[in-house]
């Protein structure tokens, strides 16, 4: 599915006047996609954007920490076992530290772009626990659900109309879901 989810948020991105790196990756660090759009007078606008789509989920988006792990009684970092407030809280913030604001992806994003400020985007079908992604949105990350992508395309509402990636011949693919025949 991630495979998929990704052509389609590329398209989304590249329909909507956003250059595109996908996928860069140095080492073990890997970001999904870095895009970057110029809006005129206005300056250019640059993001970096994670995307997990889930349409069944049985766990959470951010793994455990080892001292949850303990305090849990579980072995596994991706454990699905039911989290409290706090607990979703702190294994977010480190989420988002692996996936955006680590030295690590830092380094990786100003090798593209030099210094710059950058907005974190994160693209998410259905989750196991709505708390985590109050959690994501207020560690500073814009959430997308995976379907207002979905709609854009399918409905061209998109900025650009042409086809942009390889996702154009499967938006297609889904438009004949709404076509009367």
């Amino acid at each position: 599915m991630a495979l998929q989810a990704e052509t389609l948020v590329e398209e989304w991105l590249n329909k909507n006047g956003y250059f595109t790196i996908r996928g860069i990756r140095e080492k073990l660090n890997e970001i999904d996609f870095l895009a970057v759009k110029s809006n005129g007078e206005e300056g250019w606008e640059y993001i970096h954007c994670e995307v997990q789509v889930s349409v069944r989920p049985v766990a959470y988006i951010s793994k455990l920490t080892k001292s949850q792990m303990e305090k849990l009684g579980v072995k596994s970092k991706t454990s699905a076992k039911a989290r409290n407030s706090e607990s979703i809280k702190d294994s977010v913030k480190a989420w988002v530290e692996l996936k955006y604001t680590s030295d690590k992806k830092q380094k990786l994003r100003d090798s593209v772009a030099g210094s710059t400020d950058w907005q974190y985007w994160f693209v998410h079908g259905k989750v196991k626990d709505a708390h985590e992604l109050e959690c994501i949105r207020d560690e500073g990350v814009k959430l997308i659900a995976i379907k207002d992508v979905l709609q854009e395309l399918t409905q061209n509402s998109t900025e650009h109309s042409f086809a942009a990636a390889s996702a154009g011949d499967l938006v297609e693919l889904i438009n004949l879901l709404n076509t009367e025949e």
